[in-house]
């Protein structure tokens, strides 16, 4: 692997350039000073990854990551960084796969890179890209998600003035309020205010929801003929909540359950794009699956040569979504292949989409089983029965969800 790292204080390179040789880092790593030779070594040499400082004279961290993403898409981003560089990272957010705070040990940065790459290779498969380029056109992250990360940034930013924000889209506010007064939620009222809304979901939970919204809307108005982006989006949901007391359960910090919930709400929206791309050729992987009692997805490989976990991944990496969700969606019917066994978001989401399927029996496990071999690689096999327990209701529909408690957070 060939990594050119970026700083224009030569001596944070050379200290950097010990740190690595001390881990015993088997890479090819080239050195530039400054953004305008970073881009002169790019043009004559082709790198796996770039690590860059922010503040530079002349171009700095976040015009040159800007410049890498247009010209050299397949190439790993990553910032390394200051904390106190918050505008200029603010800045490259849409372009950096990943920030790591100076000062940061070798050990940490050489498990952000590989596992950056090795998920990197997952999504730059000819056979992906052929699938992509079948699209007439990318759908674009909805404008309210944009304001609403924007605006989350803002520390000082309140439950009403979020609520305005998505109460200034008709279309979409009438949605979070059908979807808030569904039965995935259980509420015991029905709530008509977007603000109130909100102080019931909590601002990141609304943000992964608006994004999910924008996403089954869009796909809808291409025409997803003969499939229902409805009922994935109640599943979509379901697993979602599901994920969230999952996490909760097992005590993930407060990021890392951000990251698990939107990556839950998002995990299928590959199978909006491939009912987009070729409808016919989708019923014909439905098929096959049932025909051969196989996965969809194992299905969808062998018919299209990728699956949806894949390209709901690479749509989500184009939008500049942060790696960690794009490895959950990427893997989440292919968890062995994570480069972390142990209880992770992860392991919720899977846990989640395994459990949403299950019913009210857990189903008898196989020696051949990809997801079981996984709940016993990271030592949470035993687990399932209680988590299916946990989430039991979430998987009750309507008339039943509603006569279930209030409970104290009903958010996803």
């Amino acid at each position: 692997m060939t990594v050119l790292f970026v700083d224009d204080e030569p001596q944070a390179l050379r200290q950097l350039e010990r740190q690595l040789i001390a881990e015993d880092v088997d890479w090819d790593c080239d050195f530039a000073t400054s953004g305008e030779q970073a881009i002169e070594m790019l043009a004559t040499a082709k790198y796996d990854a770039v690590v860059t400082d922010m503040r530079m004279p002349g171009m700095d961290g976040a015009a040159l990551l800007n410049y890498v993403s247009k010209h050299h898409p397949n190439t790993v981003r990553i910032v390394l960084s200051k904390p106190s560089d918050r505008d200029a990272v603010l800045r490259s957010i849409m372009a950096m796969h990943q920030f790591l705070p100076k000062p940061c040990d070798a050990s940490e940065l050489r498990t952000t890179i590989d596992r950056a790459c090795a998920l990197r290779d997952v999504l730059v498969s000819d056979s992906l890209q052929r699938l992509v380029g079948g699209l007439s056109r990318l759908p674009s992250v909805p404008a309210v998600y944009r304001e609403l990360t924007n605006a989350l940034r803002n520390e000082d930013a309140s439950i009403s003035s979020i609520g305005k924000i998505v109460a200034k889209d008709a279309v979409m506010t009438a949605k979070v309020l059908q979807l808030v007064n569904s039965a995935i939620f259980c509420l015991s009222h029905h709530i008509s205010d977007p603000i109130k809304a909100v102080s019931l979901l909590g601002a990141s939970t609304l943000k992964s929801l608006v994004l999910a919204i924008g996403i089954f809307q869009e796909f809808e108005a291409l025409g997803v003929n003969g499939f229902s982006a409805e009922v994935l989006m109640q599943h979509c949901l379901r697993v979602s909540r599901m994920t969230k007391l999952i996490g909760r359960r097992e005590r993930l910090d407060s990021q890392a359950l951000e990251d698990a919930i939107t990556a839950a709400t998002l995990h299928d929206i590959g199978k909006l794009v491939l009912h987009s791309i070729d409808p016919k050729t989708c019923a014909q992987a439905a098929l096959k699956a049932e025909i051969d009692d196989i996965p969809l997805w194992r299905a969808e490989r062998q018919i299209f040569g990728a699956d949806h976990a894949a390209i709901g991944a690479h749509l989500l990496s184009v939008w500049g979504l942060p790696q960690t969700i794009i490895e959950i969606v990427a893997l989440h019917h292919t968890p062995t292949k994570a480069y972390e066994m142990s209880f992770s978001p992860l392991t919720a989401v899977v846990a989640s989409n395994y459990l949403s399927r299950a019913g009210s029996q857990l189903p008898l496990p196989t020696p051949d089983d990809e997801l079981v071999r996984y709940f016993e690689m990271v030592v949470c096999g035993e687990k399932l029965e209680s988590w299916h327990n946990l989430c039991s209701d979430v998987g009750k529909r309507n008339d039943e969800s509603r006569k279930a408690p209030l409970p104290q957070d009903i958010s996803l």
